[in-house]
């Protein structure tokens, strides 16, 4: 029979074979031949290799096995032999290709077997986990590999997740269960399928969109992407017919990191949605599906949504100019919200694209470098179709306009004082009114290139060699201002002087200068005025400031030099007009009244300190007649008593604390000496770093503590002492408690020590600064083994004539009860107090 089809054995055919050996039922009485036929069948249906269960595997051998009447146990023999066999190529193979083909055929025969005996029958008959030495979970991965290979077959071939019909879907959910396969392991077949089916979709769509044609249709890749949309939608709807079906996403896929593409797709399609000027509330629905089926983040779709209507919105503002729309509208900003709202356009986004509009607009009017009246009456319908507001407006004339004022104002800024003349200062008032600047515009656009001028000549001071060289600079930085920028100033407030606006005087000099002054207006009739709006105020700090005008001061003051032949400096003869450029200096850095006082309060103080430093620098202190004479130098440079007292003490505090810190290397300062400083003016929190006066507090709370006195005078450790160092009194307190903690167990210690050697005063003075401790730290406890030395210790310090306040602060401190203390009282009042030691000699003698 082994060379027969198989579909054409017949129980009648194995009977007749067996009776020619005088057997009328071949499959009882020698089952091992029948088995042996069921076996070579069952080897030849197991699929070999790669190739999948076809699943009429179980149903032939069942029938199969039923033809030749062979018991179920005896069919399963076969099974298992079939499994040895897999099992042995495993292994004798010994390849790891090998190897992985034969666990996948094994794993079909557990499925097939399974199938063919029916589930719960096989687990009796096919112990597969003892023979064969697998885990239940190893049989059930072989179960669900075959049974989703096999549902994944039926439903391509029904292309039942294609088109989602309903018959084909009930036919798999059928199969599902004949097949035993879990809801949750038909999800992991379904669920990809759905997947797949919507990115061949997206992946055509693609293709479509990136073809390169005359005119970008997007056409059939949008219905593309509306049917996936529209797949979707009844993958939601037949979620109940089959585990498995639900909305795809392209999560998990390639597409997951071809975000570009997606871009373009997503771009197209709302490009086309929106063609007719609106984003409707289906289109913008369908977007948020697509977003979504495509992972974009809400600002990555945002972005496109707001470059498509971007491109719409200029289109449509276009079109409206040109009709002529805008123009003959009642309210062009009516027309513009229209167009916003019909596209869901945010206005801000809207008024940008507007002012970009305007600028252009201005930008094409200005090639020529100035402005005409029809140039001007264009812009203003451009702006009044585009609803431009006037802060815009004043932005871009400034930035555009303002350019052709500006290069002028460079040109007439940069010759330097000498060689500014007329011709450019009427150049850049051209300028100004061939581009139509208002006032202000051309004040702001002169300012910011004024200040850069000032400052380069405050850099070209600062690489000077000295001090007086500096100054010279910047001296021409005052002339530059008076003859340069000042006339300049005025002419871009040209309107504002015509309206009587006043115009900023000078400071008022001396007398005898003002009427020089005046003299030179008549003769040269020009006004000495200069300008104090444009100064350096908001472009240097108030430090950097101060330090130029003091050293403008003292060039003043000292005057001008010159070097004449061999080198020699010559010093000039002082020249008070310098006075004049220096008030005018401090303008032109912005300073105020107050800052020009406390330079000139500072020159008086330096002065002042070195002629006490020189002449308190002996350290034999301050004596009437040097007071009298620090008094004359006092009031000849109009300083304050105050001050001069300050810088006075400020000096002897100084070789108090050379003293000091002296101290403190050798050890030796003490609380005294910081009281004495103290009230010498020395501020001890700045004189001595913390960690120093921490470390005297513990030296000076350490002291008292030990010194036998008793009780600690608690407010004068944590109240008195730390208001002397200027220590924070929490900290000293937490510092405080925790030396007592420390000396309290040393002093218990000690105590022990001195009752064992006898003696008594140092018992009684160990006593005295447990009670310190204590009194510090009355929470912690102390803690001894031998409880008749603590008694004998109480019992020395009564014996000493402790009072009853001192005795019962010992007490709590060492721990005693009242019973014991009341006995022990009493013992001593008797005069029968022995200290332990003392019995024993006596019991020994």
């Amino acid at each position: 029979m082994m060379n027969r089809d198989p579909a054409t054995i017949t129980k009648a055919d194995v009977d007749a074979i067996g009776a020619r050996f005088g057997m009328n039922d071949m499959a009882k009485q020698c089952p091992e031949a029948v088995t042996e036929l069921y076996d070579a069948y069952l080897m030849s249906i197991i699929p070999m290799g790669d190739e999948p269960v076809q699943g009429w595997e179980p149903e032939a051998l069942t029938n199969f096995r039923r033809r030749l009447g062979l018991e179920d146990h005896d069919a399963a023999n076969a099974h298992i032999e079939v499994g040895r066999r897999l099992f042995r190529k495993r292994i004798e193979l010994g390849d790891k290709d090998a190897d992985l083909e034969s666990r996948r055929e094994f794993q079909k025969l557990v499925f097939i077997s399974t199938r063919t005996f029916g589930e719960k029958q096989a687990k009796f008959l096919l112990p597969w986990n003892r023979i064969f030495r697998v885990s239940d979970a190893q049989v059930t991965l072989a179960l669900k590999e075959s049974a989703s290979k096999l549902l994944k077959t039926r439903l391509e071939g029904s292309n039942a997740i294609a088109t989602l019909d309903a018959a084909a879907l009930a036919d798999a959910k059928a199969y599902q269960g004949e097949i035993n396969l879990s809801d949750e392991d038909t999800a992991e077949v379904v669920g990809p399928m759905c997947q797949r089916h919507v990115v061949d979709l997206i992946e055509k769509a693609s293709e479509l969109a990136s073809a390169r044609t005359v005119n970008s249709d997007y056409s059939a890749a949008n219905a593309l992407l509306r049917e996936v949309l529209a797949y979707n939608v009844s993958l939601a709807a037949s979620a109940g017919q089959i585990s498995g079906l639900a909305p795809a996403v392209l999560a998990g896929t390639p597409w997951e990191d071809k975000s570009s593409e997606l871009n373009v797709l997503f771009k197209n399609f709302l490009t086309q949605g929106t063609e007719a000027g609106e984003l409707s509330a289906e289109l913008k629905d369908e977007a948020g599906k697509l977003k979504a089926l495509f992972g974009m983040g809400n600002k990555e779709a945002e972005d496109i949504v707001i470059e498509v209507t971007t491109k719409v919105y200029r289109e449509q503002l276009r079109d409206a100019v040109k009709s002529g729309s805008l123009d003959t509208a009642e309210s062009p900003a009516s027309v513009l919200q229209q167009i916003c709202e019909k596209l869901q356009f945010p206005p801000e986004i809207a008024a940008g694209v507007n002012k970009e509009n305007y600028r252009t607009k201005l930008e094409s009017v200005m090639e020529k470098k100035s402005l005409t009246e029809d140039d001007v009456t264009a812009l203003a319908r451009v702006r009044k179709l585009l609803c431009v507001p006037k802060d815009v407006v004043d932005e871009c004339t400034k930035e555009i306009c303002g350019a052709v004022y500006k290069s002028a104002v460079q040109g007439a800024l940069s010759v330097g004082t000498e060689a500014f003349t007329p011709q450019l200062r009427d150049r850049c008032k051209a300028a100004k009114q061939a581009v139509r600047l208002t006032d202000a515009m051309a004040l702001e656009i002169l300012t910011v290139e004024a200040k850069k001028a000032f400052m380069n000549f405050i850099k070209e001071a600062r690489v000077k060699k000295n001090k007086i060289e500096q100054s010279k600079e910047i001296r021409k930085m005052v002339y530059f201002n008076a003859t340069v920028v000042t006339p300049m100033v005025k002419d871009a407030k040209a309107a504002a002087e015509a309206a009587g606006e006043e115009w900023v005087e000078p400071e008022e000099e001396e007398e005898e200068e003002e009427k020089k002054e005046e003299e030179e207006v008549v003769v040269q009739d020009t006004a000495p005025t200069y300008q104090k709006e444009v100064n350096l105020k908001s472009e240097m700090d108030p430090v950097s400031a101060q330090g130029l005008y003091q050293d403008y001061l003292m060039f003043c003051m000292q005057g001008d030099t010159v070097t004449a032949p061999m080198g020699v400096q010559i010093t000039l003869e002082r020249d008070q007009s310098e006075f004049t450029r220096l008030a005018q200096l401090g303008d032109i850095l912005g300073m105020n009244q107050m800052e020009v006082g406390m330079v000139h309060k500072g020159l008086a103080d330096k002065a002042f300190r070195a002629q006490a430093e020189q002449m308190l620098g002996d350290g034999r202190g301050l004596t009437a007649d040097r007071a009298e004479k620090l008094k004359e130098i006092q009031t000849s440079l109009s300083l304050p008593d105050a001050e001069a007292q300050k810088i006075i003490k400020g000096i002897t505090s100084k070789k108090l604390l050379g003293e000091m810190q002296a101290q403190i290397a050798m050890g030796t300062l003490t609380i005294a000496d910081v009281r004495k400083l103290k009230e010498s003016g020395v501020e001890i929190d700045n004189a001595l770093p913390p960690d120093k006066r921490l470390q005297l507090f513990r030296k000076n709370a350490e002291q008292r503590l030990t010194d036998g006195s008793g009780v600690a005078d608690i407010d004068a450790l944590t109240k008195t002492l730390p208001e002397d160092l200027s220590i924070d009194p929490e900290v000293a307190k937490k510092e405080l408690t925790k030396l007592a903690n420390e000396k309290k167990r040393s002093t218990m210690i000690g105590a022990v020590a001195e009752l064992r050697g006898k003696k008594i005063d140092a018992v009684v003075k160990a006593c005295k600064n447990l009670l310190a401790c204590h009194g510090v730290a009355p929470e912690s406890k102390l803690e001894w083994a031998v409880k008749e030395e603590l008694q004998d210790i109480y019992s020395v310090f009564l014996v000493d004539g402790a009072d009853d306040e001192q005795a019962s602060l010992l007490q709590s401190a060492l721990g005693l009860d009242d019973a014991t203390c009341s006995g022990l009282k009493e013992i001593v009042a008797a005069d029968k107090f022995q200290l332990k030691a003392d019995v024993e000699n006596e019991a020994l003698f």
